[in-house]
């Protein structure tokens, strides 16, 4: 007889790939899937928190420019919703500045947000000379022109 041989070596060599490789790679298939997904929500979180926060301060400079200008009323508001926009409100402080005849306008825009998330706002302080040094001026202007054209 001849020589003997081994029963594992007459068999061909193993071809395609074991149960092993095959989870082995799905699960790096997965976690690199659910990696991309969480840079993908992070972004998009990011974004919306900068929309937000350029809409807050476009809305904080619109709202003080109106009271400056004499559109609203020049007095404290506390939580004013926005006529056009249904999650964003405003509040306006009046105080006094430490200078004599300066006002400090301090605003603050904020955005309710959905359940408490992206809970926006935005602060603006700005000086302003106090409106009545304007009047009482005026009114003294007047008087002296009254007062002078009667004599």
């Amino acid at each position: 007889m001849g020589m003997k041989q081994n029963r594992f070596q007459l068999e061909q060599p193993r071809r395609g790939i074991s149960l092993f490789e095959v989870v082995l790679a799905l699960a790096i298939f997965i976690g690199a899937l659910t990696a991309i997904a969480q840079v993908l929500r992070t972004g998009s979180r990011a974004a919306i928190r900068a929309q937000l926060e350029s809409e807050a301060i476009l809305l904080c400079e619109r709202r003080m420019n109106e009271v400056v200008s004499g559109v609203l009323p020049l007095e404290s508001v506390s939580q004013a919703p926005f006529d056009e926009k249904a999650n964003w409100t405003w509040s306006l402080n009046l105080a006094d500045s430490g200078v004599v005849n300066l006002l400090k306008l301090e605003l603050t825009v904020e955005h309710a947000g959905d359940n408490g998330t992206n809970k926006i706002a935005y602060h603006l302080t700005r000086l302003l000379r106090d409106p009545q040094v304007y009047v009482d001026a005026a009114q003294a202007t007047a008087t002296a022109t009254t007062a002078g054209g009667g004599n």
